[in-house]
């Protein structure tokens, strides 16, 4: 089974903290971060039940990039369904498809939830590889945070696999862009085009979940010497 980190942006409403524990608890997940949250109302201690010790030592930081430091793979979630296949930002995957997705990878996965009015930014959503969108009613379409921690926690508990792939750590993903980036703009890459084409190959590389081999192959088609030596 993946190893889910559950990362919740600046969360709000009293209660929703202790929901999201308890469900975290339900489904054998135990590792809470929040962002921006140093105080806990009772009320969500009240409504954690056994999910109360995962709310004792839940770790609040100040800002989502502290909050993914370590991690394999980062999952935006948005209530906000992209109609357009070119809307890099807000492409989305629904829980069954990032569940099998993260299934088979070796490390520590975040799934980020943001606030319960504005969700997560613009620049939050940035920060993330994949985004999940749990499918809904149009005609109500957004969930209450904690339903949708159950949602996506059920889904992941449902389809674990037995084997796993060792995939690369964020910096190498974040080596493997730049050095993308650098190709683009080294072969007069239309300057409009460069941030989004950008965006669009780290998801593809995050989805395909690239291996420490797979890495090294690509970084030395792409031009990076020190890489395609070791090939």
């Amino acid at each position: 089974m993946a190893d889910i980190r559950v990362i919740v942006v600046e969360p709000k409403n009293p209660g929703n903290l202790g929901s999201i524990a308890r469900v975290m608890k339900n489904f054998g997940f135990d590792e809470l971060v929040t962002v921006n949250a140093p105080k806990i109302p009772y009320e969500d201690y009240f409504r954690s039940m056994k999910g109360r010790e995962i709310l004792e030592k839940r770790k609040n930081v100040d800002s989502l990039k502290e909050a993914i430091r370590d991690l394999k793979m980062v999952i935006g979630t948005s209530g906000v369904i992209s109609k357009s296949r070119n809307a890099v930002l807000r492409r989305n995957y629904n829980t069954k498809e990032i569940a099998s997705l993260i299934s088979n990878i070796k490390g520590k996965v975040g799934i980020v939830f943001g606030r319960e009015d504005i969700g997560l930014t613009n620049e939050e959503l940035s920060l993330c590889d994949l985004f999940m969108q749990i499918p809904t009613s149009e005609d109500y379409p957004i969930m209450n945070v904690s339903h949708a921690v159950a949602v996506a926690l059920y889904e992941i508990y449902a389809s674990q696999k037995v084997e796993s792939r060792d995939v690369i750590d964020r910096d190498r993903l974040d080596r493997l862009v730049l050095k993308f980036k650098e190709n683009l703009i080294r072969n007069n890459y239309p300057k409009h085009r460069i941030n989004k084409t950008e965006l669009l190959f780290r998801r593809i590389m995050a989805r395909a979940g690239i291996t420490e081999y797979e890495y090294r192959v690509l970084m030395g088609t792409i031009g990076c010497k020190e890489h395609s030596r070791e090939q």
